[in-house]
């Protein structure tokens, strides 16, 4: 039997965008891919964002991403949609929506742990 696909839609920011200013300009509605940064020294579970052309823009916040990064790794996907202009936070953050696609029971199982977490910090 096939398991049906689920969506999830929670709101974050991207990480990091006064590293990568130089080469980014966010805009509004702009989708970005989220993909295991692997050899990321400072991290292990690091979550980077990309564009279409596969230059990194940014991470996603370190509270969250551990949590990501299982998701990922057992078969999820998650894209980021810019919402909003840069701000201040720590270092400089892009409001945005992550929205996770995958099984009914891992979208749950994504919803319950980050339900335990400060998505925006």
């Amino acid at each position: 039997m096939a398991t049906r696909e689920e969506t999830f839609i929670f709101s974050s920011v991207i990480r990091g965008h006064h590293v990568y200013k130089v080469t980014w300009t966010p805009y509004i509605s702009e989708n970005l891919t989220a993909n295991i940064e692997e050899d990321n020294p400072h991290d292990r579970h690091a979550i980077a964002l990309t564009r279409s052309a596969g230059d990194i823009i940014g991470h996603m916040p370190r509270k969250i991403a551990p949590l990501c990064w299982f998701f990922i790794r057992n078969g999820g996907s998650i894209k980021s949609v810019v919402t909003g202009k840069r701000k201040k936070g720590i270092g400089l953050e892009v409001p945005c929506d992550y929205v996770c696609c995958e099984s009914q029971r891992m979208i749950k199982k994504l919803k319950r742990l980050l339900s335990q977490v400060d998505t925006q910090s």
